[in-house]
């Protein structure tokens, strides 16, 4: 049974995963299927941060391998080996182990996890945005998608419109629809990873520096005493930048601010509603729950915001979220806002999220800077991570 430790007193663990969000948690999950023992350190609890706001989309397609430029809910990928305390070399990046995560987190997400106890994706399909001159990276990224597996088909505006009688495309745009896609209710998922990781403590605990001697990992100090490890996972967003600075490394991430607001059409929307991302504006929606509301996302151009979640969105975001996806469902043109958050994302300057294993100080390992694109790939991420770490420690 996973345990959840508040008092203070001496801990010792193969591994020490700061940060109980999906990325944290999915790693925690694989390593304790290796079996490793894990201590999970957060002070907010499982999913008390971004992903208990995340709006859980799931896919198989990467827009980001597709040259997307505009698409928040997904991320470019780096794989690195870390260089010295001065950043990551640029020579172990690439796409290569990263480029089908989302897929790969597609078909753990389809299969309930390891044990079938996930909650079940809500497989309304995924709809994926595509300017008109973008139907060849449209075409590719369906190519990709059926390479893995997964049910797909590129459909123009006029056959979205038929298919989706709530969207209203403009005329050259194209889509990619994946029908076993959809969302998951992220905090849910967080709290199944955890129950399956049935040896991980969980230490309600805020860390305040990677310990180490002579170049190596032994452990984080927190407010609630020292807890020795061989090696350290940061996975805590943009927390984790002073924590890596603890140990000599820089991680310059920063938050940008997101608002996620949950409409309630006066008139409901027809017939299917995938979930939807539009690589032209970085905007999304899905239903929300089962009912006839919808929650809509656009990112904001706001960087360096506090790492702040609250609840409700101010007038001035509901009508900029507004404003935007209504020219893609039109139902949330007039539609009442009946909830809410204001959250953040973790962005990394350089491109995207990125597993990196640092050679100094050694058992140090961050993933980090997901740009809002974390979740669909946790369990892929997740996988990784824990086979690095597994190296690491060995």
């Amino acid at each position: 049974m996973t345990t959840t430790v508040t008092t203070a007193g001496a801990r010792t663990a193969d591994v020490a995963v700061v940060g109980a969000g999906v990325i944290g948690l999915a790693t925690a999950e694989r390593l304790a299927a290796r079996g490793h023992s894990v201590i999970v350190i957060d002070d907010r609890g499982v999913a008390g941060g971004v992903t208990g706001a995340s709006g859980g989309l799931v896919r198989a397609l990467d827009p980001s391998f597709a040259d997307s430029d505009s698409d928040s809910d997904s991320d470019s990928v780096s794989v690195s080996s870390g260089s010295g305390s001065s950043g990551a070399d640029s020579s172990g990046s690439g796409s290569s182990a990263a480029r089908d995560w989302a897929a790969e987190g597609l078909g753990r997400y389809l299969r309930r996890g390891g044990h079938g106890r996930w909650p079940a994706v809500r497989e309304h399909g995924s709809l994926t945005l595509f300017a008109a001159d973008a139907a060849g990276r449209a075409a590719a990224g369906a190519e990709r998608v059926q390479a893995a597996g997964f049910p797909v088909e590129v459909l123009d505006a006029r056959e979205i419109a038929a298919a989706f009688p709530g969207l209203a495309p403009p005329e050259g745009m194209v889509g990619v629809h994946e029908p076993r896609a959809g969302w998951l209710p992220a905090r849910a998922v967080a709290e199944a990873m955890l129950r399956d990781a049935d040896t991980v403590t969980v230490l309600r605990a805020r860390a305040l520096e990677i310990v180490t001697a002579r170049s190596r990992v032994t452990g984080v100090r927190t407010t609630d005493g020292f807890v020795a490890a061989g090696a350290v996972l940061l996975a805590a967003g943009v927390g984790s930048t002073a924590l890596a600075r603890t140990a000599g490394v820089e991680l310059p991430l920063r938050t940008r601010s997101v608002s996620f607001c949950v409409f309630a059409p006066r008139v409901p929307v027809p017939g299917v509603l995938p979930a939807v991302l539009d690589t032209t504006t970085g905007g999304w929606l899905r239903r929300w729950d089962d009912g006839s509301a919808v929650l809509a996302g656009v990112p904001s151009r706001e960087c360096d915001v506090p790492p702040l979640i609250t609840q409700g969105v101010p007038d001035t975001e509901v009508k900029r979220v507004r404003e935007v996806a209504r020219y893609r469902c039109p139902a949330l043109g007039d539609a009442d806002v009946v909830g809410g958050v204001t959250a953040f994302d973790a962005l990394a300057p350089e491109g995207g999220g990125a597993v990196t294993v640092w050679p100094d100080p050694r058992g140090l390992v961050t993933a980090v800077g997901w740009n809002g694109g974390g979740f669909k790939k946790a369990p892929a991420v997740g996988r990784y991570a824990a086979e690095r770490i597994g190296e690491v420690i060995a």
